[in-house]
């Protein structure tokens, strides 16, 4: 940190301690730091405190410790504003403070001014909040080297600033912001060690500090970092039992935020799930059998109270199960649910929510069980009758619990499924309540059930069902309920899959789709997408026998969908399937077919100019890296054990649409 002009060439007092602390900032930039001090008073927007030093001997200032007191607090606490708005100017204004106590401590030689530890933990907690910590960590290790080479009490590092930098890693998205958490902690731990087994209370790590730790293993959202923080977890227990430090011992976040750990590990990757809830339910049983410990076997009855696990907990667990997408993970969440009630009916501080509720229906949604929907009906009607029973004051149902039923029914094969949904969908919009208006998602997903059902003229009805939908959406003006891409393309998709119908039939959804593509072009509401150009072009496949028709009905759709630069997997996979070989030479423009010098049945996207594909919006770009980066990680593994037999022979694909979102057949 770069010193202020106005410090005086000849202080009053010799220079103490903490003046090497502001000269060590001058002469060694922090890594990363611009060497030109961002504080300077020409780029702060903060008056100098002074012009010179006769200035300052003349102007009043406050004298008594409590005056002084207050233009401390008043300092810091316009930094922590500056600091909670995640301000850039947030750590320049820290560093100007330090300065502008540092100078009154040298006109005045009053040692009440004199820059404490505290004026530096903010300036570290700026650095944590703006995403720098190892910014916040190089001014700790100055802190260190300058307690041990003065030997100055005020600025030598106590637990709240390691906390802080060890915090800062903790949020930052760094890959490597868990180890460096965890390396601060032990660090902390070795040091406040005493050669008699005692702990230096000024710089022991407290349970705030063991927390941040596990915040940081949780964050990063994988099985080997859940582990890591059930192993630390499993220390800190230890810690609590057999250790020296009375500061450690794990509190009910230190259990909550390792059970989310487990609940988030391997989310949106292959991996299994029933795994990692068992774990979270395993760290809730845990978390009761240790506070039973405590409350009988050390008699700390307020630490055991602490200890007991709230509806967050709970619901943390239920939602473990939810991820899971086991078949049994309703009938897990709804013991779950059962055991929150009887602790709400014997006076505990567990009392289900409506989150409760809610997740426990999205658990059957996911599970796959053939009765998920109807289990998951069966909850909202518990809600409901607790709502007029006023069982549950804080259980209302919502929007969102109605659209995890009508989630649920289209992963259903419950026959009449599609009019059960069409009929909540309705009630929705007929109870007056707003709680429960229905938005895009609600008519999406009954549109979805539609789509997936096996009833006659299913096209139709989801065409309907899209019309009302605008004209609710135009009357009312209600934003949530405006119909987006993703609408138009389920009703697409009933179009698609009315290939097994009569003639008849086909005809009629034929002509909703070409209907509703024109709509979408002449629309103010939404645009084709590359999902809907490969829906239409999938509507011709399995509804328009094959012949010149059909070629030309595709081939110009495909034309028009490379010119808009929206050509992606679905649209070339269902415009090979539409046209025969000879047709598709002609559109890949025949020179383009022959530079690449490989038969039609090997082309790829890749293979096409990057014209046609230019405007595609790929769905959740992080999720398909993660998985990619998975599956290479495997192959990998296997050619290392000698196990590798080549790429899997892929399946012949099947006329089957198992999800409006990605519009794919599996």
């Amino acid at each position: 940190m770069a010193a202020s002009s106005s410090l005086p060439t000849q202080p009053v007092h010799p220079h103490p301690p903490t003046t090497t602390i502001l000269r060590a900032f001058e002469t060694t930039p922090l890594e990363n730091e611009d060497p030109n001090p961002m504080h300077t008073r020409e780029s702060s927007s903060m008056p100098p405190p002074s012009e010179n030093n006769e200035k300052d001997n003349h102007q009043p200032r406050p004298r008594t410790k409590a005056q002084i007191k207050k233009l401390k607090f008043m300092i810091m606490s316009e930094v922590e504003e500056l600091i909670q708005q995640k301000n850039v100017t947030a750590i320049a204004r820290a560093k100007d403070n330090i300065d502008h106590l540092q100078n009154l401590y040298h006109a005045h030689g009053n040692a009440d001014y004199k820059p404490k530890i505290i004026n530096y933990n903010l300036v570290i907690r700026a650095y944590g909040k703006l995403g720098t910590p190892e910014q916040a960590e190089g001014i700790l290790r100055k802190l260190e080297n300058i307690y041990t080479d003065t030997g100055d009490e005020d600025v030598r590092p106590t637990v709240i600033t390691y906390t802080e930098v060890i915090d800062a890693y903790a949020k930052s998205t760094r890959k490597d912001s868990a180890e460096k958490a965890e390396a601060l902690l032990f660090a902390m731990m070795e040091e406040a060690e005493n050669e008699d087994g005692s702990f230096d209370e000024r710089i022991a790590p407290t349970s705030i500090t063991c927390d941040a730790v596990l915040n940081a293993w949780a964050k990063k959202g994988t099985t080997a970092s859940a582990a890591r923080a059930e192993q630390i977890l499993e220390r800190i227990e230890y810690l609590r039992t057999n250790g020296n430090n009375i500061h450690i011992q794990p509190t009910a976040y230190s259990f909550a935020t390792v059970i989310s750990a487990w609940a988030k590990a391997g989310f949106g990757s292959d991996e299994t799930g029933k795994d990692n809830a068992e774990r979270a339910q395993f760290i809730l049983n845990r978390m009761n059998v240790f506070r039973r410990q405590i409350e009988f076997r050390e008699k700390d009855s307020e630490y055991a109270q602490e200890l007991e696990p709230d509806t967050v907990v709970y619901n943390s667990v239920i939602d473990a199960w939810a991820r899971s997408k086991d078949p049994i993970a309703g009938t897990k969440a709804e013991e779950l649910l059962f055991e929150m009630e009887e602790m709400k009916r014997l006076g505990g501080n567990v009392t289900p929510d409506t989150i409760t509720y809610n997740t426990v229906i999205n658990c059957h949604a996911n599970s796959g069980h053939m009765n998920g929907a109807k289990n998951a009906e069966k909850i909202l009607v518990r809600m409901e009758k607790a709502v007029k029973s006023d069982e549950h004051a804080n259980v209302v149902p919502n929007t969102r619990t109605y659209n995890q039923v009508l989630k649920a029914y289209s992963k259903s094969s419950l026959p009449g499924r599609a009019q059960r949904a069409d009929m909540i969908l309705m009630h929705m919009l007929q109870s007056g309540s707003k709680s429960i208006q229905p938005d895009v998602i609600s008519f999406t997903t009954c549109l979805d059930v539609w789509a997936k059902s096996k009833e006659p003229g299913k096209a139709e009805k989801a065409y309907t069902l899209l019309q009302k939908m605008i004209q609710f959406h135009k009357s009312t003006g209600i934003e949530k309920m405006k119909p987006n891409e993703v609408t138009y393309n389920t009703v697409l998709n009933a179009c698609a899959f009315s290939a097994f119908t009569s003639d008849k039939e086909k005809k009629k959804a034929l002509s909703i789709a070409v209907t509703l593509f024109n709509e979408m072009q002449n629309s103010d509401l939404v645009t084709p997408d590359a999902i809907t150009y490969g829906m239409l072009i999938k509507c011709i496949a399995n509804l328009v026998p094959k012949g010149s028709i059909r070629n030309k009905m595709a081939s110009e759709l495909f034309i028009k969908c490379r010119d808009d630069g929206l050509v992606n997997g679905l649209v070339f996979d269902e415009i090979r399937r539409a046209v025969p070989g000879n047709a598709m030479t002609k559109l890949l423009c025949g020179t383009l077919h022959q530079k690449r010098k490989k038969p039609l049945s090997e082309w790829e996207l890749r293979d096409l100019p990057r014209a046609w594909k230019a405007n595609v919006m790929e769905a959740n770009p992080k999720r398909k890296r993660r998985k990619k980066e998975a599956a290479g990680k495997k192959v990998v593994a296997k050619k290392e054990k000698g196990t590798f037999d080549g790429d899997p022979i892929k399946p012949m694909r099947r006329i089957v649409e198992t999800s409006w979102q990605s519009g794919r057949d599996v």
